[in-house]
């Protein structure tokens, strides 16, 4: 079973983990050759104590092998005992350390990687991948080390009772070597379709029990089951194959290990005349399953190892993911912000072939609220997420008080700008944490100071548990407009020099609306402003609107000024005020 040089790269790389935990390690391996010493003695003993002690007639020597032979297997217990929990412990600690890894990954891996990956292919990596390798990490390698040493064992015991019998054993050998050569590459073939077949199930499940809402109102759950359905039937083929291929592989290794018992049987009795004790015999026929047994074991384990390394390679594909948005070495101290940006000369593209921003430039004062206008596609949300480094211009520069952004350590950049978002996600918790997203700067008055400034508060009063009220997944217990206000007050927290509004008063009633209006005015104040216009008819208070069109600033002013020019802003608001009459 020779290596590809990638499965030794794959190896080398988990070993590293394994050697955090060395000395666990070795304890589980010392049980292990235990175990296998104490269970190699066992047929010897028996061995003894028919062919000396009862063909003899020794009783007190006959006591003294039953007694080895009771100590063994209570010292084979223990050792399997311990063996098998701390095997366990030890492939626990290792999935603690590779989940660890793989989620800090997750955290740092910039926006394009999200745009370019479905959520289910990176949650199969997280933890079917994952277990996958604990299993062939914590069970695979030990065992396979023991293993080979027990059938080293074994084979000196066969020599050491009778070498022509053990070299009659041994001719069938080469057939285990074939069979397992013939069936290793169908192997790892389906080994690796099962994992892509996985990934593709639990991309599938996540998008229909995200997007069940709306599998329901447009009456779609035939084709979600259609689409769910085809993605199982590819695992179901691609896991037969692996099946079909051991359902052959594993009666053929219980026909080698006959074989030889065969061939010892007929050619060792007639062909060569042998003497050989009853004792003897059933030593060697048990020593003859003793060691076709690890070989056996480590055909199941090159099973687990094929698709540990068909997980690895997915893995550590995830691992090595370039992070293209870091913070450099050399970045600026953190100091208090005013709040002036600039856009000079930008241009972005999400993909080559498409630019989003072309040459953009303006200038915000500190504290100036400014709207963003334009026609869907016109790059106004980009402008946010450029502004917080989710992704990097690829011309001109992007100025905070002076400074180019990429100057700024990212953490405290993202620590000046508050996002609101039209659409708030909360996560499963208390409704005190979601405001202060589990910082641990943030004091719980702090918490209600916020939420009593943008209105909350008169609704976390009516509930049981107030702020330790449990907001359920995804914010289930609050309403549209509950959530946007809580999404104000998570901004406020957080005295922010910077607020990003994206339109917050589209999706709520009209009796919400009013006070997320005061809310905005409580959250903007003293605040440089960016404020993501849909409905034209929510910025006229604005200080200054810039219009946007295919990347480009083609407009600027006030509301009354852009309207006297009856260009882009003239119309969209005109066509606006139709559309709504």
């Amino acid at each position: 079973m020779a290596l590809k040089d990638v499965d030794l790269k794959l190896l080398r790389r988990l070993l590293r983990y394994v050697r955090h935990h060395l000395l666990l390690a070795v304890v589980v391996l010392v049980f292990m050759l235990g175990f296998n010493f104490l269970s190699v003695l066992q047929p010897y003993l028996i061995k003894v104590g028919i062919d000396e002690n009862v063909a003899n007639q020794d009783l007190a020597g006959l006591q003294h092998t039953v007694l080895l032979l009771g100590g063994a297997l209570l010292g084979a217990f223990i050792c399997q005992f311990l063996f098998s929990v701390l095997v366990q412990w030890l492939g626990q600690k290792l999935l603690f350390d590779l989940r660890l890894d793989l989620l800090g990954k997750v955290l740092d891996l910039s926006s394009d990687y999200f745009d370019r990956t479905p959520v289910g292919k990176t949650l199969t990596n997280v933890t079917n991948d994952v277990e996958a390798i604990r299993e062939f990490i914590s069970e695979g390698i030990v065992t396979v080390i023991a293993e080979l040493l027990k059938v080293l064992i074994i084979s000196v015991a066969m020599f050491l009772l009778n070498y022509r019998l053990a070299l009659l054993a041994f001719i069938t050998i080469p057939l285990f070597v074939l069979a397992t050569a013939v069936f290793r590459r169908s192997i790892r073939t389906g080994f690796r379709g099962v994992r892509k077949a996985n990934a593709e199930i639990n991309t599938t499940l996540n998008e229909t029990i995200t997007g069940i809402r709306e599998i329901k109102l447009f009456n779609v759950a035939g084709r979600a089951q259609e689409n769910f359905a085809a993605h199982n039937r590819h695992y179901l083929a691609a896991y037969l194959k692996t099946v079909h291929s051991y359902a052959l592989y594993f009666p053929i290794l219980t026909v080698v290990s006959n074989l030889s018992m065969m061939i010892i049987l007929f050619y060792g009795h007639f062909a060569m005349g042998l003497t050989v004790k009853v004792g003897e015999i059933f030593a060697f026929f048990a020593y003859i399953n003793m060691f076709f047994m690890p070989l056996r074991q480590l055909a199941e384990k090159f099973n687990m190892f094929q698709s540990a390394m068909a997980a690895a390679e997915r893995v550590f594909r995830l691992l090595d993911e370039p992070v293209t948005i870091r913070s450099r070495q050399d970045a600026a101290v953190s100091r208090p912000v005013k709040g002036e940006i600039e856009f000079r000369n930008v241009a972005f593209r999400y993909n080559p072939d498409s630019p989003v921003l072309q040459d953009l430039s303006f200038r915000i004062r500190p504290g100036e609220r400014v709207a963003l206008v334009g026609h869907t596609g016109s790059g106004k949300t980009t402008i946010t997420s450029l502004l917080n480094r989710l992704y990097d211009i690829q011309s001109g520069s992007i100025l905070l008080d002076g400074e180019d952004i990429r100057r700024y350590d990212l953490h405290d950049l993202r620590h000046q700008i508050a996002t609101v978002p039209q659409d708030v996600f909360l996560f499963t918790g208390k409704l005190g944490e979601n405001i202060s997203l589990f910082q641990p700067g943030i004091s719980r008055a702090d918490i209600e100071e916020a939420a009593r400034k943008v209105h909350l508060d008169r609704f976390i009063r009516l509930l049981p548990l107030g702020y330790d009220q449990n907001v359920l997944e995804e914010g289930k217990l609050l309403s549209a407009g509950q959530k946007q206000l809580l999404s104000f007050a998570r901004a406020l927290v957080r005295r922010p020099a910077i607020i990003i509004l994206d339109e917050a008063t589209a999706n709520v009633d009209s009796a919400t609306e009013q006070l997320i209006e005061d809310a905005i005015h409580t959250l903007l104040r003293g605040h440089t402003a960016i404020i993501i216009a849909h409905r034209l008819s929510t910025i006229r208070a604005v200080d200054r609107i810039l219009v946007l069109d295919r990347g480009r600033l083609v407009e600027e002013g006030n509301h009354d000024t852009l309207m006297s020019r009856r260009g882009v802003y003239h119309d969209l608001y005109r066509m606006q005020a139709f559309l709504s009459n």
